[in-house]
């Protein structure tokens, strides 16, 4: 399989479920899942290149080996003339079609995924590798809507309430207001994350005041629409 997407488009989180789910209907043997980039596979030399990937894929037989930014494995290194990622590509192979002529069903389901652009001019120059790869999914950019629902359901999850003021509606207006969607696309669902952090930062903050302010009261379960507009127009940058 191949993941393409944005940074914070779920790529990770999915492969994480997928595992899980590959293994309750009975199609992975453990619910295992190794996540690996270009480092964990590539060495100084050929020989170790493919003994480090050899280790990699045993360590995840039965399960889901996730190679992150595998383009970068068709990157050769500056310091070197050698470029010992093809060496961990060509294992891979190796590897891929000995566990289909062998009819090895604890050989780990690889997924290999990084950025859109990257992705598809990196499997453009690997003929042979995207021939065991024929399942391509794109995993698009959040809307700031979506965004803006991904914060509430954290926020919930973490035990604050939203003020009544604070609807998912306000949030992705001010989010399409104050955000540009290149910035949106570099971080996607971290947004929501960010916003989050940075609404219990300002949350504390009014605690900290209010303990100076005689009659003033803060709830400290409650994020209030100042909270997210303070973080979103200071640090949304």
């Amino acid at each position: 399989m191949i993941f393409i997407g944005n940074p914070g488009t779920g790529k990770t989180a999915v492969a994480r479920l997928l595992a899980k789910a590959y293994h309750e209907l009975g199609v992975l043997r453990k619910p295992k899942f190794l996540e690996v980039e270009r480092m964990d596979l590539v060495a100084r030399d050929q020989r170790t290149t493919i003994a480090k990937t050899r280790e990699v894929l045993e360590e995840a037989r039965g399960g889901i080996l996730f190679a992150d930014e595998a383009y970068t494995l068709g990157m050769a290194s500056k310091r070197s003339r050698v470029d010992c990622g093809v060496d961990a590509i060509g294992e891979l192979i190796r590897s891929i079609d000995s566990a289909a002529d062998e009819d090895d069903a604890s050989h780990p389901l690889v997924v290999i995924a990084g950025f859109q652009v990257e992705m598809q001019q990196f499997i453009a120059t690997q003929p042979e590798l995207r021939k065991r790869f024929a399942l391509t999914f794109e995993f698009p950019d959040y809307s700031c809507l979506e965004l803006a629902k991904i914060f509430s359901d954290l926020a919930e999850a973490k035990g604050f309430d939203l003020d009544d003021e604070i609807t998912v509606e306000v949030i992705g207006q001010l989010l399409e207001q104050e955000t540009t969607p290149y910035w949106r696309s570099e971080r996607n669902g971290r947004i929501s994350e960010m916003l989050l952090s940075g609404a219990r930062t300002e949350v504390r903050k009014r605690i900290r005041r209010a303990a100076f302010e005689e009659g003033e009261e803060v709830d400290p379960h409650l994020i209030v629409q100042e909270d997210v507009e303070n973080v979103v127009r200071d640090e949304f940058k």
